[in-house]
This record gives structure tokens, C-alpha cells and sequence, in this order.
């Protein structure tokens, strides 16, 4: 009795979980539902199309967050990721490179092989076509039956060889097409990745002066200190002439007119007054001296 009612509680929370479940799919179903209708009253059919071009919109915006360094690091990185590939083929190249070096090995082989076989061949047959019922090799007696049979097996192989060579060769001509195709894809690689390097430092190099510009025009300098010190120098220079201005006046009468005439000197005769004195009095000394 008590497991049944354990079973029958247990039950009853899982239905009541399923519930809660189903009215958070219904809610959030419900919302996005809601929030596409709203869109659809607003825009009508171009609904849609505001909605693909806001994410865009917001893609866009998060990657121009992205800071210009790290982005040209991650080209860096791209840029990098080409070696794996250009070894592949690099490697690719030497294989078919062996691969050829083996079928130029083999067919010289055949081509010396077939050679050989043709010579015997055509003596093979002039020996039959003379009508003679012996013919002797290297000091051994052959019926022309033996020859004949010999002939007939010898150009049976010697037409499966050639058609062997020329198969080697067709061969040979296809794994140098693929050699010359991979050298150019792998030529085209390297090129491309050399350029893609040089202009991301290119890039970097126009960021950098970019950052060196902005740090320029944020360099601020306190001036402050300048236009203390030219501030008291000014304030001096005012109690100097202040202080000159009294002793002037401490040495005048102020209580009579001044009627007196000054003395005013031509700049002309003060000079030649000055240095005609000098004149003089080098005369003096010179006249002393003798």
C-alpha cells in the first residue's frame, strides 16, 4: 500500500513537472510568436527583411568592435595556415618526381629489352624462311619445329612488351602533367601567400601610423608652469619701474616749476666726442713712451 502511494506521489510530480515544462515552451513559444506579429502589423510583408538586416546590422557592429591588431593577428595566423597545405603538395611533388625517376628506369628497361627481342625475333624468322628442317644455336641442333614454336612464343611476349612500353609511357606522360599541374598550384601558393603576408604588414604599418597619429594629437602639455613664471616675471618687471618711478620722484622738487633748460646732445657729436678723446689719449701715451 505505501509503494502505491509512493508510485502514485511520484507520478504526480512528474506530470506536474511535464506541466511546468510544457507552460515555459508555450510562454517562450508564445513571446516569439507575439514579438513576429508585432513585426508583421509594423512592416507588413518587408518584416523579414527589417529582421535579417537588423542581425546583420548587428553582426557587422560586433566585428568593427573587434580590435584592428587582433584581426590582422588573426590574418597572421590564416596566412600561416597555408605552409600545411604547401608542404602537402610539396610533398606530393616529390613522390610523383620518384614515381617518374621508376617508369624512366623501367622503360629504358623495356625499350633495351625489346630491342634485344627484335634482333632475335628476325633472325628467328630468316633462319625459318631459309626452309631448313635443323638450325643450330650456340653449338645446339633445333628442329625448325622448335625454332617456330620458339618464334611464336617470343613474339607473343615481344607485343605484350611493347604494348606494355607504350602503356608506361602514355603513364609516364599523365604523372608529368600531374607533376607540372601540382609545381604550378604549388608556385601560385607560395606567391599568393608571400603577397597576402606583405600586405597585412602593410596594413599593420598604416594601423601603426594610425596609432602613432592618435597618440600624437592626445599628447597634452601643461603649460601651466610657463605662464606661472611669465606671470611673476611681469609682476617684477611692474614693482622694478614701480620702485624706479619713486626714486625719480623722491629726487625731484615737486614744489617748484621746473624752468631749467635740459642739455640735449646730437647722437653726431656725442660719438665723435667719444671716440676723438680716445684718439687723444692714445697720442698721450705714445708721446710718452718716446
Amino acid at each position: 500500500m505505501t509503494n502505491q502511494l509512493g508510485m502514485h506521489n511520484f507520478n504526480r510530480i512528474l506530470l506536474k513537472g511535464d506541466l511546468t515544462m510544457k507552460k515555459k515552451v508555450l510562454y517562450v513559444g508564445g513571446g516569439a510568436a507575439a514579438v513576429m506579429l508585432l513585426l508583421a502589423l509594423l512592416f507588413g510583408s518587408d518584416a523579414t527583411s527589417y529582421v535579417t538586416t537588423s542581425v546583420a546590422s548587428v553582426r557587422d557592429s560586433v566585428k568593427n568592435s573587434v580590435p584592428v591588431e587582433f584581426e590582422l593577428e588573426r590574418a597572421r595566423q590564416q596566412i600561416s595556415d597555408i605552409t600545411p597545405e604547401i608542404r602537402k603538395n610539396m610533398e606530393l611533388i616529390a613522390r610523383e618526381e620518384v614515381e617518374i625517376e621508376k617508369l624512366e628506369t623501367n622503360i629504358s628497361e623495356f625499350e633495351g629489352k625489346l630491342t634485344e627481342d627484335e634482333k632475335s625475333i628476325k633472325r628467328l624468322n630468316a633462319d625459318l624462311s631459309s626452309g631448313v628442317e635443323y638450325v643450330t644455336y650456340h653449338g645446339v641442333e633445333y628442329t625448325a619445329s622448335d625454332v617456330k614454336r620458339d618464334l611464336a612464343n617470343r613474339f607473343d611476349e615481344f607485343k605484350t612488351d611493347n604494348e606494355t612500353l607504350t602503356n608506361l609511357k602514355k603513364l609516364r606522360a599523365t604523372r608529368m602533367d600531374n607533376l607540372k599541374s601540382v609545381r604550378g598550384k604549388l608556385a601560385g601558393m607560395q606567391a599568393s601567400q608571400r603577397k597576402l603576408r606583405v600586405e597585412v604588414e602593410n596594413l599593420a604599418a598604416r594601423n601603426k601610423m594610425i596609432e602613432v597619429t592618435k597618440s600624437a594629437s592626445e599628447i597634452e602639455i601643461d603649460e601651466s608652469q610657463l605662464a606661472k613664471a611669465n606671470a611673476l616675471l611681469d609682476n617684477l618687471d611692474s614693482r622694478l619701474s614701480t620702485e624706479e618711478k619713486l626714486s625719480n620722484v623722491k629726487n625731484q622738487s615737486l614744489d617748484r616749476i621746473p624752468v631749467e633748460t635740459e642739455a640735449t646732445t646730437d647722437i653726431l657729436d656725442e660719438v665723435a666726442n667719444y671716440f676723438g678723446s680716445q684718439e687723444t689719449a692714445e697720442s698721450k701715451a705714445k708721446l710718452a713712451r718716446k
